[in-house]
């Protein structure tokens, strides 16, 4: 069973509706009218670049995320941590926003930490180039995405004593048992190789419970959608020590570029052995459709 708290938010989304996979349609023209959103911090302001726009069940690409600054341009320079909020050209149902490193491996999305309607927290593991990205859903049942390349500066940390594993916090956690409840046919136990979970098709599935083989400082998963490239795809992630009590969902959508999977970061690490991945729905088409996943962590 989802919990409560899980089912009271999806709902709570409005304009997120699971409907029946059938034909859709990608494509590749500016689309009119789209809302605008801009970045704001220390009395300066950004205007984000549109990326996608689905509308009626036809996914447009507007723009690619940027992965260098162009010649003349001039990057945004934020202070790690700092505060940053967004200016909205119409309000959303829902914003969800993100420092994206495109030049990873994997897309690397890492969620920030909401201190406001419209404000977050800018932290990334490390400074350098990152996509201020926003994921927005409008209560016509819009979903666009926009972003902008940024530098995130950090005067405080001492590059010296980053290594790659901290930096990444990229080690692979073992699990013991991990079961999808919602199709009988998904159940998986005693599973001690990774990735954990090589196929899971585009069945529907309410949640999927992992119990990790130790307590351990969680960073985030890596996780890859079938249809990940041609629809956008909201999930949300629960801890647990004990695994009765949770923490309050932290939300994910994936970026909508790229058939790899992609690595979902939360805003600091969390020690935990259970978790929950709850799908919320997708723009499109019915089941989250997950391929690969991974928990990563130290």
């Amino acid at each position: 069973m989802i919990p409560s708290i899980i089912v009271t938010f999806a709902f709570s989304l409005g304009v997120i509706n699971v409907i029946d996979a059938g034909p859709h349609e990608i494509a590749f023209a500016a689309v009119p009218n789209i809302p605008t959103i801009s970045l704001e911090y220390n009395d300066g302001k950004l205007d984000l670049n549109p990326l996608i726009n689905i509308k009626d069940k036809i996914l447009t690409k507007l723009n690619s995320p940027e992965t260098e600054p162009d010649e003349d341009s001039v990057i945004y320079s934020i202070n790690n941590g700092d505060k940053i909020s967004f200016n909205l050209g119409e309000e959303p149902s829902r914003l969800d926003a993100y420092l994206v490193d495109y030049e990873a491996d994997y897309n690397t999305l890492y969620s920030l930490e909401k201190s406001g309607d419209t404000e977050f927290i800018a932290k990334a593991p490390s400074p350098g180039l990152y996509n201020a990205e926003v994921h927005a859903l409008y209560p016509d049942g819009t979903y666009a995405s926009y972003s902008k390349l940024v530098k995130i500066v950090d005067d405080k940390m001492n590059l010296l004593e980053l290594t790659p594993d901290k930096i990444n916090c990229a080690g692979e956690l073992k699990s013991t048992k991990v079961t999808a409840i919602g199709d009988p046919k998904n159940l998986l136990s005693d599973i001690i190789s990774q990735p954990i979970i090589k196929e899971f098709g585009l069945g529907k599935t309410d949640e999927i419970n992992i119990e990790l083989e130790n307590n351990n400082d969680v960073c985030g998963l890596q996780m890859g959608l079938a249809n990940s490239e041609t629809d956008i795809n909201f999930f949300a992630i629960q801890f647990s020590e004990n695994g009765k009590d949770y923490e309050y969902p932290i939300v994910f959508s994936n970026t909508g570029f790229g058939d790899a999977p992609e690595v979902y970061r939360y805003p600091s690490s969390i020690e935990a052995k259970y978790l929950k991945v709850v799908p919320l729905g997708s723009t499109i088409v019915e089941g989250l459709g997950i391929e690969d996943l991974k928990i990563i962590g130290n």
